[in-house]
Protein backbone atom coordinates (compact mmCIF):
# COMPACT_ATOMS: atom_id res chain seq x y z
CA UNK A 1 0.00 0.00 0.00
CA UNK A 2 1.22 3.43 -0.68
CA UNK A 3 1.59 5.47 2.20
CA UNK A 4 -0.12 8.25 2.14
CA UNK A 5 -0.11 11.74 0.71
CA UNK A 6 2.23 14.05 1.91
CA UNK A 7 3.30 17.78 2.05
CA UNK A 8 6.72 17.00 3.20
CA UNK A 9 8.10 17.89 0.23
CA UNK A 10 8.96 21.77 0.18
CA UNK A 11 7.77 21.86 -3.43
CA UNK A 12 4.25 19.99 -2.80
CA UNK A 13 1.24 21.49 -3.20
CA UNK A 14 -0.56 18.25 -2.03
CA UNK A 15 -2.80 18.82 0.52
CA UNK A 16 -2.75 15.80 3.48
CA UNK A 17 -5.79 13.85 3.21
CA UNK A 18 -6.79 12.74 6.53
CA UNK A 19 -9.11 10.10 4.88
CA UNK A 20 -6.04 8.29 3.64
CA UNK A 21 -3.76 7.66 7.22
CA UNK A 22 -7.00 6.25 8.36
CA UNK A 23 -7.74 4.00 5.62
CA UNK A 24 -3.75 3.12 6.48
CA UNK A 25 -4.28 2.16 10.23
CA UNK A 26 -7.76 1.55 10.16
CA UNK A 27 -7.62 -2.36 8.03
CA UNK A 28 -7.32 -4.52 11.09
CA UNK A 29 -4.51 -6.36 12.66
CA UNK A 30 -4.03 -8.40 9.53
CA UNK A 31 -3.91 -5.57 6.65
CA UNK A 32 -3.21 -2.25 8.49
CA UNK A 33 -0.20 -0.78 8.26
CA UNK A 34 1.75 1.32 10.90
CA UNK A 35 2.82 4.93 9.74
CA UNK A 36 6.63 5.95 10.02
CA UNK A 37 7.60 8.91 12.16
CA UNK A 38 7.20 11.11 9.52
CA UNK A 39 3.85 10.19 8.57
CA UNK A 40 2.61 10.12 12.05
CA UNK A 41 3.71 13.28 12.80
CA UNK A 42 1.99 14.07 9.70
CA UNK A 43 -1.63 12.66 10.87
CA UNK A 44 -1.51 13.79 14.45
CA UNK A 45 -0.44 17.26 13.82
CA UNK A 46 -3.72 17.35 11.53
CA UNK A 47 -5.52 15.85 13.97
CA UNK A 48 -4.73 18.29 16.33
CA UNK A 49 -5.04 21.24 13.88
CA UNK A 50 -8.95 20.04 13.58
CA UNK A 51 -8.56 18.86 9.73
CA UNK A 52 -10.07 15.42 10.94
CA UNK A 53 -13.96 15.27 11.23
CA UNK A 54 -15.27 13.55 13.73
CA UNK A 55 -16.24 10.58 12.19
CA UNK A 56 -12.14 10.64 10.48
CA UNK A 57 -10.57 11.31 14.31
CA UNK A 58 -12.90 8.20 15.74
CA UNK A 59 -12.13 5.65 13.38
CA UNK A 60 -8.14 7.10 13.28
CA UNK A 61 -8.01 6.27 17.65
CA UNK A 62 -9.61 3.34 17.26
CA UNK A 63 -7.86 1.62 15.03
CA UNK A 64 -4.65 3.02 16.88
CA UNK A 65 -5.92 1.50 19.93
CA UNK A 66 -6.91 -1.96 17.89
CA UNK A 67 -3.31 -2.02 16.44
CA UNK A 68 -1.42 -0.45 19.30
CA UNK A 69 0.95 2.27 18.15
CA UNK A 70 4.19 1.12 17.05
CA UNK A 71 7.43 3.07 17.95
CA UNK A 72 7.86 5.10 15.28
CA UNK A 73 3.63 6.57 15.85
CA UNK A 74 4.33 7.31 19.34
CA UNK A 75 7.63 9.10 18.37
CA UNK A 76 5.35 10.91 15.97
CA UNK A 77 3.17 11.66 18.21
CA UNK A 78 5.28 12.86 20.64
CA UNK A 79 6.85 15.07 18.66
CA UNK A 80 3.77 17.08 17.46
CA UNK A 81 3.09 17.83 21.39
CA UNK A 82 6.44 17.86 22.72
CA UNK A 83 6.62 21.20 19.95
CA UNK A 84 4.03 22.84 22.04
CA UNK A 85 5.03 22.89 25.44
CA UNK A 86 6.12 26.22 26.78
CA UNK A 87 9.43 27.52 26.92
CA UNK A 88 8.75 28.95 30.66
CA UNK A 89 7.63 26.83 33.44
CA UNK A 90 8.27 27.17 37.22
CA UNK A 91 11.84 25.94 37.68
CA UNK A 92 12.22 23.21 39.69
CA UNK A 93 15.04 23.54 42.58
CA UNK A 94 17.84 21.24 42.76
CA UNK A 95 16.74 17.39 43.34
CA UNK A 96 13.50 16.22 43.43
CA UNK A 97 11.64 14.16 40.28
CA UNK A 98 8.82 14.69 38.35
CA UNK A 99 5.32 12.96 38.90
CA UNK A 100 3.26 12.06 36.27
CA UNK A 101 -0.71 11.51 37.27
CA UNK A 102 -1.79 12.56 33.97
CA UNK A 103 -4.85 9.87 32.92
CA UNK A 104 -4.80 7.73 36.02
CA UNK A 105 -7.86 6.90 36.70
CA UNK A 106 -10.61 8.96 38.68
CA UNK A 107 -10.79 6.15 40.95
CA UNK A 108 -7.30 5.77 41.97
CA UNK A 109 -5.76 8.28 40.27
CA UNK A 110 -2.14 7.50 41.94
CA UNK A 111 -3.46 9.27 45.37
CA UNK A 112 -0.96 7.34 47.22
CA UNK A 113 1.73 8.78 45.14
CA UNK A 114 1.13 12.02 45.47
CA UNK A 115 0.41 11.73 48.98
CA UNK A 116 3.63 10.07 49.29
CA UNK A 117 5.32 13.38 47.55
CA UNK A 118 3.32 15.63 49.82
CA UNK A 119 5.18 14.39 52.49
CA UNK A 120 8.64 14.63 50.54
CA UNK A 121 7.69 18.00 49.87
CA UNK A 122 7.01 18.80 53.26
CA UNK A 123 10.70 17.46 53.91
CA UNK A 124 12.36 20.19 51.46
CA UNK A 125 12.21 17.72 48.06
CA UNK A 126 10.79 19.97 45.60
CA UNK A 127 8.68 17.64 43.01
CA UNK A 128 6.56 18.70 39.84
CA UNK A 129 3.34 17.13 39.21
CA UNK A 130 1.64 16.32 35.83
CA UNK A 131 -2.10 16.11 35.87
CA UNK A 132 -4.69 15.96 33.30
CA UNK A 133 -8.88 16.31 33.30
CA UNK A 134 -10.17 13.22 33.17
CA UNK A 135 -11.69 13.74 29.94
CA UNK A 136 -14.02 10.08 29.85
CA UNK A 137 -15.46 11.72 32.89
CA UNK A 138 -17.11 15.04 33.35
CA UNK A 139 -16.84 14.92 37.14
CA UNK A 140 -14.14 17.60 38.18
CA UNK A 141 -14.51 16.79 41.31
CA UNK A 142 -12.56 13.09 41.00
CA UNK A 143 -9.92 15.42 39.28
CA UNK A 144 -9.50 17.05 42.22
CA UNK A 145 -9.40 14.45 44.65
CA UNK A 146 -6.46 14.17 45.09
CA UNK A 147 -5.34 17.42 46.08
CA UNK A 148 -8.24 17.74 48.05
CA UNK A 149 -7.72 14.90 49.79
CA UNK A 150 -4.10 16.52 50.66
CA UNK A 151 -5.96 18.75 53.16
CA UNK A 152 -8.36 16.30 54.55
CA UNK A 153 -6.87 16.27 57.91
CA UNK A 154 -4.83 19.07 58.13
CA UNK A 155 -1.92 17.08 56.90
CA UNK A 156 1.92 17.49 57.25
CA UNK A 157 1.82 19.93 54.88
CA UNK A 158 1.86 24.01 54.33
CA UNK A 159 -0.97 24.71 52.06
CA UNK A 160 -0.04 27.56 49.53
CA UNK A 161 1.36 27.43 46.15
CA UNK A 162 0.07 27.46 42.47
CA UNK A 163 -3.75 27.33 42.23
CA UNK A 164 -4.15 24.24 44.06
CA UNK A 165 -5.10 25.52 47.82
CA UNK A 166 -4.21 21.96 49.34
CA UNK A 167 -0.73 21.63 47.19
CA UNK A 168 2.19 21.76 49.77
CA UNK A 169 4.64 24.73 48.78
CA UNK A 170 7.40 22.46 47.37
CA UNK A 171 4.76 20.44 45.07
CA UNK A 172 4.38 22.32 41.61
CA UNK A 173 1.50 20.94 39.47
CA UNK A 174 1.27 21.74 35.86
CA UNK A 175 -1.70 20.70 33.05
CA UNK A 176 -1.17 18.38 30.23
CA UNK A 177 -3.59 20.83 28.52
CA UNK A 178 -0.98 23.73 29.41
CA UNK A 179 1.66 21.55 27.81
CA UNK A 180 0.14 21.00 25.31
CA UNK A 181 -2.73 23.16 24.24
CA UNK A 182 -4.46 22.06 21.42
CA UNK A 183 -5.48 18.56 22.83
CA UNK A 184 -8.08 20.59 23.90
CA UNK A 185 -9.84 20.77 20.76
CA UNK A 186 -10.49 16.93 21.22
CA UNK A 187 -11.81 16.63 24.30
CA UNK A 188 -14.98 16.68 22.74
CA UNK A 189 -14.53 13.05 20.68
CA UNK A 190 -12.14 11.78 23.82
CA UNK A 191 -15.20 11.94 26.05
CA UNK A 192 -18.04 10.78 23.30
CA UNK A 193 -15.22 7.51 22.09
CA UNK A 194 -15.36 6.69 25.75
CA UNK A 195 -12.20 4.61 26.01
CA UNK A 196 -8.63 5.48 26.76
CA UNK A 197 -6.78 6.24 23.20
CA UNK A 198 -3.12 6.98 22.21
CA UNK A 199 -3.79 10.28 23.72
CA UNK A 200 -3.95 9.48 27.08
CA UNK A 201 -1.03 7.64 26.77
CA UNK A 202 1.29 10.18 25.67
CA UNK A 203 0.10 12.41 28.30
CA UNK A 204 1.93 10.17 30.72
CA UNK A 205 5.14 10.84 28.52
CA UNK A 206 5.35 14.51 29.52
CA UNK A 207 8.16 15.75 31.91
CA UNK A 208 8.02 19.32 31.30
CA UNK A 209 11.72 19.20 33.66
CA UNK A 210 13.65 17.07 31.41
CA UNK A 211 16.59 17.73 33.90
CA UNK A 212 14.22 15.45 36.65
CA UNK A 213 13.69 11.98 36.46
CA UNK A 214 10.01 11.17 35.81
CA UNK A 215 7.76 8.38 37.68
CA UNK A 216 5.08 7.37 35.61
CA UNK A 217 2.75 4.28 35.59
CA UNK A 218 1.43 2.11 32.49
CA UNK A 219 -0.84 -0.80 32.87
CA UNK A 220 0.19 -2.00 29.80
CA UNK A 221 2.96 -4.34 29.23
CA UNK A 222 3.37 -4.08 25.43
CA UNK A 223 3.78 -0.65 25.93
CA UNK A 224 6.57 -0.36 28.92
CA UNK A 225 9.83 -1.33 26.76
CA UNK A 226 8.16 1.40 23.70
CA UNK A 227 7.73 4.33 26.80
CA UNK A 228 11.03 3.22 27.98
CA UNK A 229 12.59 3.68 24.56
CA UNK A 230 11.00 7.29 24.11
CA UNK A 231 12.91 8.50 27.60
CA UNK A 232 16.15 6.53 26.66
CA UNK A 233 15.92 8.25 23.05
CA UNK A 234 15.45 11.80 24.27
CA UNK A 235 18.57 11.26 27.27
CA UNK A 236 15.80 11.35 30.30
CA UNK A 237 15.51 8.89 32.98
CA UNK A 238 12.41 7.43 34.21
CA UNK A 239 10.79 4.75 36.34
CA UNK A 240 8.29 3.27 34.94
CA UNK A 241 5.43 1.11 37.34
CA UNK A 242 3.79 -1.61 35.47
CA UNK A 243 0.34 -2.40 36.99
CA UNK A 244 -1.97 -0.80 39.26
CA UNK A 245 -4.23 0.46 36.39
CA UNK A 246 -1.44 2.44 34.86
CA UNK A 247 -1.02 4.34 37.75
CA UNK A 248 2.41 4.80 39.60
CA UNK A 249 1.35 3.39 42.85
CA UNK A 250 3.12 0.16 44.09
CA UNK A 251 0.86 -2.80 43.89
CA UNK A 252 0.61 -3.75 47.56
CA UNK A 253 -0.41 -7.65 47.06
CA UNK A 254 2.69 -8.98 44.87
CA UNK A 255 5.93 -7.50 43.67
CA UNK A 256 5.99 -4.61 41.66
CA UNK A 257 7.48 -4.71 38.33
CA UNK A 258 9.61 -1.25 37.37
CA UNK A 259 11.08 -0.35 34.62
CA UNK A 260 14.42 2.22 34.68
CA UNK A 261 15.63 4.36 31.99
CA UNK A 262 18.88 5.54 33.63
CA UNK A 263 20.47 8.68 32.75
CA UNK A 264 22.98 6.92 30.12
CA UNK A 265 20.55 5.30 27.98
CA UNK A 266 20.68 2.35 29.71
CA UNK A 267 17.28 -0.05 30.46
CA UNK A 268 16.41 -2.49 33.23
CA UNK A 269 14.06 -3.95 35.26
CA UNK A 270 14.01 -3.90 39.18
CA UNK A 271 10.96 -5.39 41.42
CA UNK A 272 9.64 -4.16 44.90
CA UNK A 273 7.76 -6.12 47.58
CA UNK A 274 6.56 -4.40 50.70
CA UNK A 275 7.60 -7.27 53.12
CA UNK A 276 11.37 -6.86 52.00
CA UNK A 277 10.53 -3.75 54.60
CA UNK A 278 8.82 -5.71 56.90
CA UNK A 279 5.45 -4.21 55.54
CA UNK A 280 1.79 -5.44 55.42
CA UNK A 281 -0.14 -2.96 53.18
CA UNK A 282 -3.58 -3.80 53.06
CA UNK A 283 -4.59 -4.35 49.06
CA UNK A 284 -8.13 -3.31 50.00
CA UNK A 285 -7.21 -0.09 50.45
CA UNK A 286 -7.20 0.42 46.29
CA UNK A 287 -10.91 -1.00 46.62
CA UNK A 288 -13.38 1.04 45.08
CA UNK A 289 -15.03 0.39 48.55
CA UNK A 290 -12.96 1.30 50.42
CA UNK A 291 -11.51 4.91 48.35
CA UNK A 292 -13.85 6.91 50.00
CA UNK A 293 -12.66 6.10 53.33
CA UNK A 294 -9.37 7.59 52.77
CA UNK A 295 -9.54 11.29 54.01
CA UNK A 296 -10.78 9.01 57.19
CA UNK A 297 -8.05 6.74 57.33
CA UNK A 298 -5.64 9.47 56.69
CA UNK A 299 -6.91 11.72 59.33
CA UNK A 300 -5.93 8.25 62.07
CA UNK A 301 -2.66 8.17 64.40
CA UNK A 302 -0.61 7.27 61.78
CA UNK A 303 -2.71 7.15 59.09
CA UNK A 304 -4.57 4.38 59.67
CA UNK A 305 -4.59 1.40 56.70
CA UNK A 306 -3.28 4.29 55.11
CA UNK A 307 0.48 4.53 56.86
CA UNK A 308 1.71 0.78 55.55
CA UNK A 309 1.02 1.73 51.84
CA UNK A 310 2.39 5.47 52.77
CA UNK A 311 5.69 4.36 54.03
CA UNK A 312 6.20 2.12 51.08
CA UNK A 313 5.50 4.67 48.58
CA UNK A 314 8.03 7.04 50.32
CA UNK A 315 10.52 4.17 50.29
CA UNK A 316 10.48 3.87 46.40
CA UNK A 317 10.04 7.71 46.18
CA UNK A 318 13.57 8.05 47.82
CA UNK A 319 14.86 4.69 46.10
CA UNK A 320 14.20 7.47 42.97
CA UNK A 321 16.00 9.90 44.53
CA UNK A 322 18.88 7.82 45.39
CA UNK A 323 18.68 8.47 49.31
CA UNK A 324 17.49 5.20 50.66
CA UNK A 325 19.09 3.92 53.62
CA UNK A 326 19.70 0.07 55.57
CA UNK A 327 16.41 -1.86 54.56
CA UNK A 328 15.54 0.66 52.26
CA UNK A 329 18.04 0.33 50.40
CA UNK A 330 17.88 -3.29 49.52
CA UNK A 331 13.97 -3.03 48.45
CA UNK A 332 14.84 -4.40 44.99
CA UNK A 333 14.27 -8.30 45.21
CA UNK A 334 15.73 -8.59 41.72
CA UNK A 335 17.29 -6.85 38.55
CA UNK A 336 18.09 -8.13 35.24
CA UNK A 337 18.65 -6.54 32.27
CA UNK A 338 15.38 -5.33 30.06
Amino acid sequence: MHAPESSNSPNSTVTPDPAAFVRKVGKGKTLSKSMDRAEAREAFSLLLEGAFTDAQAGAFLQALRINELSQGELEGLMDCLLAEQPAALPALPAGGFTLNLASDTPRKGGYASLLAAAFLAAEGVSIGVVRSEPVLSDNRESWDASWALLGAAGGPHDASCCDSPHAPALLFPVEAYDLAPRLRSLRKIRRELGFRSCLHTAEKLFNPWTDKPVVLGISHKNYLARLADHFAGRGMAAKIVLGNHGTPDLVLHKETEVCEVLPGGEIRTVFFHPGTLGLKPEAAVYSQAFFPRWGEEFAKPGFGALGPVLEYQLAFFRYVLGTTAGAQAGMTAGVGVA
